[in-house]
């Protein structure tokens, strides 16, 4: 049942952005927006890093 209800809120979400183009570019740049952000804030993965719990000396 609730697999079933998922799938029906999915369409009823793709046809309303199907319908509704400002809304749907809404979504796009909003998703664009966040997937630049989140690439750009992680640090690189060189292994220089100190771990979290060493302390400053």
């Amino acid at each position: 049942m609730n697999k079933k209800l998922l799938a029906t809120a999915v369409g009823a979400g793709v046809t309303y952005l199907m319908r509704n183009k400002s809304a749907r570019d809404k979504l796009f740049s909003t998703v664009k927006s966040l997937a630049s952000g989140a690439s750009g804030s992680r640090p690189a993965a060189t292994g220089t890093e100190r771990p979290l719990n060493e302390t400053a000396k």
